[in-house]
């Protein structure tokens, strides 16, 4: 299934098709970016449980029961790629009127994975792939709040005009970095792109 990534300035959706050259932004830089809320979200890799009735917790050790308003959970030291699952008008008016199809993710997957190296922080070897889904604050969480790959890949509903994917590269266990963003370059994609004008 081809997926799309919009772009500014034509100069980088041709840096992408040329030299696969990718932008991953951390989930800070996200958090903190105020753009009026296109690509800067609060609250993005975070799960949040805010039942209107409250949240009722058991302590495992004793069994008290405890009343609580909400419980959050936030996913850290992880960059994402994000991309479109349909072409869209409003993603071309919100983020960039040159959209690049690109015909098989998984082979950009397979390309980040294979830049795996004992000395980088980031962790190639745990690259994922995979729709965003769009949850109400009071959606009652499961496993998801355990797993920080799943919980990248949540989102507030007022964003489902995005229709997201996210390519994810974590850091390495216990590695640390203060970059906003990383670019990485995984070679042509002439083979599995094409750009547009919007």
């Amino acid at each position: 299934m081809p997926i799309f990534r919009y772009f500014s300035e034509q100069r980088f959706a041709d840096s992408f098709i040329t030299d696969g050259q990718m932008r991953f932004g951390s989930l800070a830089s996200y958090r903190a970016y105020d753009d009026g809320g296109v690509r800067g979200d609060p609250k993005d890799g975070a799960l949040h449980y805010a039942p209107p009735d409250g949240l009722e917790i058991t302590m495992v050790k004793d069994g008290r029961k405890l009343t609580g308003m909400s419980f959050t959970t936030a996913a850290e030291n992880m960059f994402v790629y994000c991309v479109s699952n349909e072409p869209s008008d409003r993603c071309a008016k919100e983020l960039g009127s040159f959209c690049v199809e690109i015909s098989d993710p998984e082979e950009i997957v397979a390309r980040l994975k294979a830049r795996a190296c004992r000395t980088s922080k980031l962790d190639y070897a745990q690259v994922s792939f995979g729709p965003v889904e769009y949850r109400p604050l009071d959606a009652i969480p499961g496993v998801e709040w355990a797993f920080p790959e799943r919980v990248v890949l949540m989102k507030p509903p007022e964003y489902d005009w995005q229709n997201e994917s996210r390519f994810v590269l974590p850091l390495k266990p216990h590695a640390q970095s203060a970059d906003s963003f990383v670019k990485i370059e995984i070679g042509s994609l002439e083979h599995l792109a094409k750009r547009y004008r919007c």
